[in-house]
């Protein structure tokens, strides 16, 4: 079942775990997916470093979770995105 956020008609976008896939894109899709980066930068506005801290905070978990060894593969996936996507410097 998939969750709607309050006032949108689209679902969230978040992983499923142990995988980090996102849960409303087609199977295999990375989590943070583009609309899923947008939804959490949307819940930031204004909080650039928030939210380049809480997803950074994942990133460990993701590593451990789905086995993704490859420093720049999660720093690309979980943090470079985050100050673009929030409005802040690139």
């Amino acid at each position: 079942m998939q969750r709607i956020r309050a006032g949108a008609e689209e679902p969230v976008h978040e992983p499923v775990r142990p995988s980090w896939w996102c849960a409303v894109c087609p199977d295999g899709t990375p989590w943070p997916c583009p609309p899923g980066r947008t939804q959490l930068a949307e819940a930031y506005v204004g909080e650039p470093i928030a939210l380049s801290v809480d997803v950074a905070e994942l990133l460990p978990l993701a590593a451990e979770e789905a086995g993704i060894t490859d420093p720049a593969e999660l720093y690309e996936r979980f943090v470079s995105w985050t100050w673009i996507d929030a409005g802040g410097r690139p």
